[in-house]
């Protein structure tokens, strides 16, 4: 197996410029199986002054392949658009479209491209859909045992938001996803559920999902009066109306959504969502500043947890035994010993291979932290009075991790600061 993924790149250009009559063709096709191979999240083309640099996202983390002569910039970006189904003629305006598992041979996951003009061409980035067979049951995310008996008792439910929040590229979608399976698939009981996603990653059997906009659009155009009257909030209130027992949508992103998706938290319907924020108690925070008043998200909140990835170290990493002190979001914590990466053939180099979860819980039914959202408190107050109330917080999960040689101070860095 090739040491890094540059050789892997060189091995590609190499072989597809010996096909000159095709070389962009062979070179674009050899480019999307190894990054499905290599489990990429995404694939970016970027023109710039000196070519169109290639990188793929592995676990997070942007890779720099190698570079292709910008004379070819148009080839790719008309390349990928046909499979995508976009106009290529079009440079001038972003565009997006969805690739169907199948379409390119070799991938069996779906791919959203998306285009968007820049001062030396188009950049174009490929996204994969995680495969269908990840993520089916809660045990599967990986989480340690009290989150996975915690996400095992949100299913239980019968009313309440459960918010899942995270910062982008975190796994919200993944668990949102993973907690409709185990609700769909559940024998003791059949539930009405339908999901507002935007867009529709994976079909769930017996769930009703629907894609719809979460930016509404405004506007006197047929096309934006349409646009707009589908908009997320909009669909959430009519599907009320659909007698469903669990709604779940895809993200919250502003308040007309938010407060659409806690009325239906309120008015016995369990609601499962996702919302961007650095930690629990930061995303209560946010909510007060979009507006939602205090008691709703009092009355309304059942789980609150946030969760972040970590990429997991490789089995060539080297045990350093030695005390460290280490400060993560300004918190000083100590571990008795630690782990570095070191990188073989197996990972690439990299000195990782996957990508590990840990989440923070926040006990919103505690009366302690429900006086302090009443009280429109400030967020480091709800994180501190939260951690007094047995709340473990993901730094001190992550130190947790380090000690056990699962992931690196330099990824707790990168991922916490």
């Amino acid at each position: 197996m090739l040491q890094t993924i540059a050789e892997l790149f060189e091995t590609w250009f190499c072989e597809s410029r010996k096909q000159s009559d095709d070389f962009i063709v062979v070179l674009i096709n050899k480019i999307l199986v190894g990054a499905a191979a290599l489990s990429a999240s995404d694939i970016h083309f970027q023109p710039g002054r000196n070519g169109v640099e290639i990188r793929f996202r592995i676990d997070g983390v942007l890779h720099i392949l190698g570079c292709v002569p910008l004379e070819h910039s148009s080839q790719i970006a008309a390349r990928l658009k046909v499979f995508a189904g976009l106009l290529t003629y079009k440079v001038d305006v972003p565009q997006e479209g969805r690739v169907r598992s199948g379409r390119v041979e070799g991938i069996a996951q779906e791919m959203r491209i998306s285009s968007a003009p820049t001062l030396f061409g188009e950049r174009i980035v490929v996204r994969f859909f995680s495969p269908e067979n990840q993520c089916q049951s809660i045990e599967s995310l990986g989480f340690e045992e009290p989150v996975q008996q915690y996400l095992h008792e949100v299913i239980t439910r019968r009313s309440g938001a459960v918010l899942i929040v995270g910062p982008s590229g975190s796994g919200k979608t993944t668990t949102a996803y993973a907690l409709l399976r185990e609700l769909a698939h559940c024998r003791e009981t059949t539930r009405s559920i339908v999901s507002l996603e935007d867009p529709i990653e994976h079909a769930i059997d017996g769930v009703a999902q629907i894609e719809v906009s979460s930016h509404p659009d405004s506007g006197k155009t047929e096309h934006n009066e349409k646009s707009r009257t589908l908009s997320l909030d909009r669909m959430l209130q009519y599907m009320m109306r659909q007698d469903p027992e669990v709604l779940m949508v895809g993200e919250i992103r502003e308040r007309r959504t938010a407060e659409a998706a806690f009325q239906a938290a309120l008015t016995g319907h369990l609601l499962i969502s996702t919302f961007h924020g650095g930690s629990a108690a930061e995303s209560i925070g946010r909510f007060l500043e979009l507006g939602i008043e205090p008691f709703v998200l009092r009355n309304s909140i059942a789980f609150l947890f946030c969760q972040r990835l970590l990429r997991r170290l490789c089995s060539c990493s080297k045990k350093i035994e030695q005390q460290l002190e280490i400060r993560l979001q300004g918190k000083n914590l100590r571990v008795q010993q630690y782990f570095e990466p070191c990188g073989c053939s197996e990972c690439g180099g990299t000195g990782y291979a996957g990508r590990i979860p840990i989440a923070e819980i926040l006990p919103i039914e505690n009366e302690v932290i429900a006086r302090a959202i009443l009280e429109r408190s400030a967020t480091r107050i709800i994180q501190q009075l939260a951690q007094e109330q047995g709340m473990t917080s993901i730094v001190e999960n992550v130190a947790r991790r380090l000690e056990t040689g699962q992931t690196s101070l330099l990824e707790a860095k990168r991922v916490l600061g």
